[in-house]
């Protein structure tokens, strides 16, 4: 019925109050010539009408496919798969998307349809899904369709997805696509989140009483995340660093005069926490960005101070002189990198992991190149961790790795440093006449202790290496031995014995 004709009808009070409740449950009145004259029925309040009612309306089905990965439509050079047990963790958080978007799908009051259920290898695309949307059940009425639901999930980080979800309204020419970047842990959540607001258009607003407003409520709160989440920590090492600033500024000057010292440290953390502050409102700052700086201004700092007792410099000034020139410089080149890729907490724990392990192995370098273990390796300690920092971070650009595997490398870079001092430690010991030590010996001794770093770390390595590349590698092949060719003699064709690898890297 048509707000024109209400107006110029004579419905009585109890007529407007019928067709009121009829509206809020979802009942269609027929509009009929005679409407003005007529009382309508009333509605029954047990729900009878409304039971009938829809049961006469045709079901709302869905298909919903297995997540794919990886999440654009692109077949080249990766086609669209469900992902395999070796692709892990995004096979446990595929199997958990699907299972919530069966459920979800049921709740929002669709009907789910298990015909093709599992689509044909190699008919998953987003013009297979239309094709899908456009079929009907056997029996249904021509043109009906059917709702169709995929899902595409990438790793694009070690602990984040990129999430797709598509949506394909029955008949229709055009797909429904949400998407974003989500945490490992919340990816069926924001899946769910993603699939009630593809499906909104055909799900009413208020048909039920089990419908659930606190659905928005937990978006905002819990789903949606927070801008800048690394501002404390960038914050907290912002003044810490600016009082360092201060504190060398003041004593490269040659004084350490009280009433210089304090305003410059104050002014130094001030500064620092400041730029901070307003470098997270400006941009997004994740935690690992945050230890991703930190990591260039101390370790820079570091660096500098070791080079500069390393060269020998003859006044008390020179370190931290170089700590502010080298943690400047280490800032500066960590903030270049951010604009080349954002930074996880494995990208920022294996940067500080780097320089540490490269302050070793250049200290052992030193050591060795002297021949003997009485000294400070101040120039080899810098050199490495400079090194160190700088090769770390520029990797950390190119590849992903979870935190827990580098601290896993790092536990057995240790270990082997320490089996290998272990079994080259009598070589460092007086022997039974009491003669000392020769430079041969000492120099054994750390080449030892070295392989041992490089052997624990390669163990290691390959004890974890699942999942250290932004995309998997697969080893798709097969060795052979025997005739692997020929060649061509003066007498006829001759065969070639060897070893072959064929297959695909």
């Amino acid at each position: 019925m048509s707000a024109g004709r209400l107006r110029k009808s004579s419905t009585s009070r109890r007529s407007l109050a019928a067709v009121t409740a009829a509206g809020i449950l979802g009942v269609a009145l027929p509009a009929r010539a005679g409407a003005a004259d007529e009382a309508p029925a009333p509605v029954k309040s047990d729900g009878a009408d409304k039971h009938a009612s829809d049961s006469a309306a045709p079901a709302k089905l869905v298909v919903v496919w297995p997540t794919f990965t990886p999440a654009g439509d692109d077949a080249s050079p990766t086609p669209l798969h469900r992902p395999s047990p070796s692709e892990e963790p995004l096979a446990t958080r595929a199997r958990e998307l699907d299972a919530t978007l069966r459920d979800a799908t049921q709740d929002l009051g669709f009907v789910l349809d298990l015909a093709d259920a599992e689509p044909r290898p190699g008919h998953v695309r987003d013009l297979d899904m239309l094709a899908r949307a456009g079929r009907a059940r056997p029996g249904d009425p021509s043109g009906t369709g059917t709702w169709v639901v995929s899902a595409r999930l990438e790793q694009a980080g070690s602990e984040s997805f990129l999430l797709r979800v598509i949506a394909a309204p029955p008949n229709a020419k055009e797909l429904r696509v949400r998407e974003e970047i989500v945490k490992g842990a919340e990816v069926s959540l924001r899946g769910l989140v993603l699939l009630r607001d593809l499906l909104a258009p055909a799900v009413p607003v208020a048909t039920t009483e089990s419908c659930r407003p606190a659905a928005p409520a937990l978006d905002a709160s819990v789903a949606t995340p927070s801008h800048s989440p690394g501002r404390a920590v960038l914050a907290t090492n912002g003044a810490l660093f600016g009082g360092y600033l201060g504190y060398s500024l003041v004593r490269s000057a040659g004084t350490s005069d009280p009433r210089v010292l304090y305003p410059l440290l104050t002014l130094g953390a001030a500064v620092g926490i400041g730029g901070a502050l307003l470098a997270s409102e400006e941009w997004d700052v994740s935690t690992g960005d945050a230890w991703f700086l930190s990591a260039g201004a101390w370790w820079g700092a570091g660096a500098g101070v070791l080079l500069a007792n390393g060269t020998n410099s003859q006044s008390t000034e020179g370190p931290y002189a170089w700590g502010i020139g080298g943690g400047l410089a280490g800032l500066a080149l960590g903030t270049f990198a951010l604009t080349r890729s954002k930074m996880d907490e494995g990208d920022a724990v294996l940067t500080h992991s780097g320089a540490g392990l490269g302050m070793w192995i250049g200290a052992l370098a030193e050591l060795g190149y002297r021949g003997s273990t009485s000294t400070t390796p101040y120039l080899g300690a810098g050199l490495g961790s400079a090194i160190g920092l700088v090769g770390a971070g520029a990797a950390s650009i190119f590849v992903t790795i979870p935190p827990s595997r580098v601290l896993l490398l790092d536990l057995g870079a240790g270990l082997g440093s320490l089996a290998g001092a272990a079994v080259g430690s009598p070589l460092i010991f007086s022997d039974l006449t009491g003669s000392n030590t020769n430079p041969t010996r000492t120099r054994i001794f750390l080449a030892g202790t070295l392989a041992g770093t490089a052997a624990g770390g390669t163990a290691a390595w390959f004890l974890t290496r699942s999942g250290s590349l932004k995309k998997p590698v697969a080893w798709n092949g097969m060795p052979s031995a025997g005739i692997i060719g020929q060649s061509v003699t003066p007498t006829g064709q001759v065969p070639a014995y060897g070893l072959m690898y064929s297959g695909t890297f």
